[in-house]
C-alpha cells in the first residue's frame, strides 16, 4: 500500500486491482526471509517439500556463513543471506524477469503462492492449509480475470516481493538478533556483522513490545497509505 501511495502521490493512479495484487504479494513476501529457518511458517507451508527446501536452505546459508568470515563459523544458517539487502534486491528482480518472461501466468503463480503464504502465517495451524489453498485459488482467478494485460505489463510483481524481504529483514533488524542487513560488506572486519536498533530499543520477536509498538505502527501506516489512495 505504501508504494501504491508514493506512486499515487506522484501522479499514477494504481487500480484497485493492482493495489490488491500488490498488498497481497507484500505479505507474502514478508515471511519468505524465514525460509532458513525448518520451522518456519513457510518451511510448513507445503509440507515435507517446503521443509526439504528450508533444511537446504539453512544448510546452504551456514555454510556460506562459515565460508566467507573464519569469525562466523558455527553461527547457523538462521538470519543470514536471505535476511539482507542484496536477497531482497535479487528475489525482486528475478521474479520482476519471471513475469515479464512469463507474463498472466507466472505473475498469478507469484500472486497466488504468495496470498496463501500470507493466510497461511495469519490464521491458525488447523486452518491454514484449506484457507490458504483457498485463497491462492481465489487470487489466482482474480488476477487471471480482473487484471488482463500485456506481457511486459507484469514485470512489477518482482518489486512487492522483493519489497516484503526488506520489510522483513528490517522488522528482525528491530530485535536482540538483528540481522546482516549489507553482507557482503565488512564492518568492524566481519562480512555478517548484525545491525539493528539502538540497544535499549530493541525487543524480542513476539514479545509485548512487538505487539504494543510495532504492530500499531504498521496498521497506521497502512491506513495512511490507503487513505492516500482513495483520496481525490
Amino acid at each position: 500500500l505504501g508504494g501504491c501511495a508514493l506512486a499515487a502521490g506522484l501522479g499514477a493512479r494504481p487500480a484497485v486491482g493492482a493495489v490488491v495484487v500488490g498488498a497481497a504479494v507484500t505479505a507474502g513476501g514478508a515471511l519468505l526471509p524465514d525460509v532458513d529457518h525448518p520451522g518456519s511458517v513457510v518451511a510448513r507451508s507445503l509440507g515435507p517439500v517446503t521443509r526439504l527446501i528450508a533444511r537446504g536452505t539453512a544448510a546452504g546459508a551456514a555454510a556460506l556463513r562459515a565460508a566467507s568470515c573464519g569469525c562466523c563459523a558455527g553461527r547457523g544458517g538462521h538470519r543470514a543471506v536471505t535476511h539482507t539487502l542484496l536477497f531482497a534486491v535479487a528475489v525482486g528482480l528475478v521474479v520482476s524477469l519471471l513475469c515479464w518472461v512469463g507474463g498472466n501466468v507466472a505473475a498469478a503463480a507469484v500472486a497466488g503462492l504468495a496470498a496463501a503464504l500470507a493466510v497461511r502465517g495469519a490464521l491458525r495451524r488447523r486452518t491454514r492449509g484449506a484457507y490458504g489453498a483457498t485463497a491462492a485459488g481465489l487470487f489466482v482467478g482474480l488476477m487471471a480475470a480482473a487484471l488482463p494485460g500485456p506481457v511486459a505489463g507484469w514485470w512489477w510483481v518482482g518489486l512487492p516481493l522483493g519489497l516484503g524481504c526488506l520489510v522483513h529483514s528490517l522488522g528482525d533488524a528491530l530485535t536482540f538478533t538483528r540481522v546482516p542487513l549489507l553482507w557482503p560488506i565488512r564492518i568492524g572486519g566481519c562480512r555478517w556483522a548484525p545491525l539493528g536498533m539502538w540497544a535499549p530499543l530493541r525487543f524480542r520477536t513476539g514479545s509485548a513490545a512487538e505487539l504494543l509498538l510495532v504492530v500499531p505502527a504498521l496498521i497506521l501506516l497502512g491506513a495512511i497509505s490507503a487513505c492516500t489512495l482513495i483520496t481525490p
